[in-house]
């Protein structure tokens, strides 16, 4: 999660969250900025307080702030204050890619330091050792630090593990099966071929996640935590008011639900080294149940072998969970919500998923080809046009020395963004002549082009995906050197679900359904309390009618 805005989803029910945050900034005392050429101020009421308390309690409304500043001024940058700390958002493809660059200069590890021991757990020692290694997460290590000994690069290792286990397209196939089969038998097992009702929302949070769990960890996790992914859940709604260290008399919930899920995974890492042979036939298998997946058991072993404990590995498994399924099961959610909402769309994604799938011709079970899949038209469009209108993430760097951003000096020690939020709605980037970037539109990112065949001399028009927007301008899952590690297989298990949910059932809407249950006349929209670091939920569930096809 590389983004200094953090859910404070309950902080608006406790008000002492609200007194303790402008004691402890009026305390700190008022850092006055510095002379020379200054860039947008965002208003505040309370210079240093009020910016603050909105920045953590209501961040989709400070965003919308932020953007109507910008848009006023003119400008592509603002400044505000986190208390006494300087903070400025940058938009604007040059600024993006400079946020994005300069990792002797900007740094975006420091986010993760405070993950570690906010959501992992991990010790003072063990986080040092992460925090002493200046060599960088590249191959070649930072300069001046060049005689780093290997075991010692520690960003460089961790995200050498994911380069191996999971962007290797052994593995990766690997997970892409095991998750399409979990998630197949599931809906199996809740679907029948008459009609019935579902919360689509609802199901996927257990079914969906389920699956990818199972997939990445392994079956014991689930197996001996009764009440797992329900706990999940519950830290995935409070799990950005743990990372500011307030005290923890101050959010106990918040507190008592991490303690409780990382109890869980903690027990998962004790019972998974008790009881895995690292000398027998599973040792290099590409999955068990005792760690699950090739990354999850050499995670373990990497972090072992590097002199952290089972608390830290159980930490980085929790934090690994909300990686897991905080886009995805919402993302999911959004893309069928938009086909359930448009039949033409919904037949048209099913026609081409179609074409992924492979019949055994001696059993004749339909089963689908997750690479052939997930390079469709229509289908890869449709996934970036959802993680474009409701990923809402921000890319955050803190300044290691003074530098330039758009004709302003940003100031050592301060903090720069950039948001997704803004940058995905972007007219100048992503609008058609008919299609605004603020309107979904599934075939935003598909291009036809002319085929002629040379044998027969006809000529047909071929769909193919073309990202309308660039890297600078697209970032739902952080930009540069610090990018989330698990977005390959996030992208496959999304389109994959989506797959499945439109090949395998008849969908019809039924109806909208409030936070208590209730009929609703109004669709969901995004739920802005996850705005600035994840995927936003829709605040409705959609109530579906599905029958199971075959």
């Amino acid at each position: 999660m590389d983004s200094l805005h953090v859910l404070a989803a309950n902080a608006a029910e406790r008000p002492t969250i609200l007194v303790a945050l402008v004691l402890v900034f009026l305390v700190l005392g008022l850092k006055l900025s510095p002379r020379g050429k200054q860039p947008p101020y965002l208003r505040e009421r309370i210079p240093y307080v009020t910016n603050t308390i909105q920045y953590l309690t209501d961040v989709g409304t400070f965003l919308n702030r932020v953007t109507t500043t910008l848009d006023k001024t003119k400008s592509n940058i603002v400044k505000f204050h986190v208390g006494p700390i300087p903070a400025y958002i940058v938009t604007g493809t040059k600024n993006v890619q400079t946020v994005f660059s300069s990792p002797n200069i900007l740094d975006g590890n420091f986010l993760q330091l405070m993950l570690m021991e906010r959501h992992w757990g991990m010790s003072k020692e063990e986080i040092a050792k992460f925090a002493n290694d200046k060599s960088g997460r590249l191959k070649a290590p930072a300069p001046g630090t060049e005689n780093t000994p290997a075991e010692k690069r520690f960003w460089r290792g961790h995200d050498h593990l994911y380069a191996e286990y999971l962007s290797n397209r052994t593995y990766a196939d690997a997970l892409a099966d095991s998750f399409y089969s979990l998630f197949s038998q599931r809906l199996d097992e809740q679907s029948t071929t008459e009609w019935s009702t579902v919360n689509l929302f609802e199901m996927l949070k257990t079914s969906m996640a389920e699956s990818a769990i199972i997939s990445l960890f392994g079956s014991e996790i689930i197996d001996l935590n009764p009440g797992f992914i329900d706990c999940y859940w519950e830290f995935d709604e409070i799990a950005g008011t743990l990372v500011w260290g307030l005290p923890k008399f101050l959010q106990r919930r918040s507190v008592a639900i991490k303690d409780r899920l990382h109890t869980m995974t903690r027990k998962h890492i004790d019972s998974a080294w008790e009881h895995f042979d690292w000398n027998g036939p599973d040792a290099e298998s590409k999955w068990e149940p005792h760690f699950g997946s090739r990354l999850s058991r050499e995670t373990a072993k990497w972090l072992s072998e590097g002199g952290f404990s089972n608390q830290a590995a159980a930490g980085h498994t929790l934090a690994s969970l909300f990686g897991l399924n905080g886009n995805t099961v919402p993302v999911t959610t959004w893309a069928m919500i938009e086909l359930i909402k448009d039949r033409t769309l919904f037949e048209a994604v099913r026609t081409e998923a179609m074409e992924a799938y492979i019949t055994d011709t001696n059993t004749g079970a339909k089963r689908i080809d997750a690479q052939k899949l997930i390079n469709l038209p229509l289908l890869q469009s449709l996934y970036i046009e959802i993680m474009r209108l409701h990923v809402s993430f921000n890319v955050t760097r803190k300044v290691m020395q003074p530098i330039q951003v758009d004709g302003y000096m940003i100031e050592k020690g301060a903090l720069l963004q950039t948001c997704s939020q803004i940058a995905h709605y972007e007219d100048a980037v992503w609008a058609t002549s008919e299609h605004p970037a603020s309107e979904f539109w599934a075939w935003r990112h598909v291009q036809y082009v002319d085929s002629r065949d040379d044998s027969t001399g006809e000529t047909t028009r071929q769909a193919q995906f073309a990202m309308k927007g660039r890297p600078s301008s697209f970032f739902p899952y952080g930009g540069g050197y610090v990018m989330c590690p698990g977005r390959h297989f996030a992208k496959q298990e999304i389109i994959l679900a989506i797959a499945v949910l439109v090949t395998k059932f008849d969908i019809e809407f039924d109806e909208w359904l409030d936070s208590t249950g209730k009929s609703s006349d109004r669709p969901a929209q995004d739920d802005s309390r996850f705005a600035g670091f994840i995927a936003m939920s829709p605040d409705r569930e959609m109530r579906m009618r599905w029958k199971r096809r075959w």
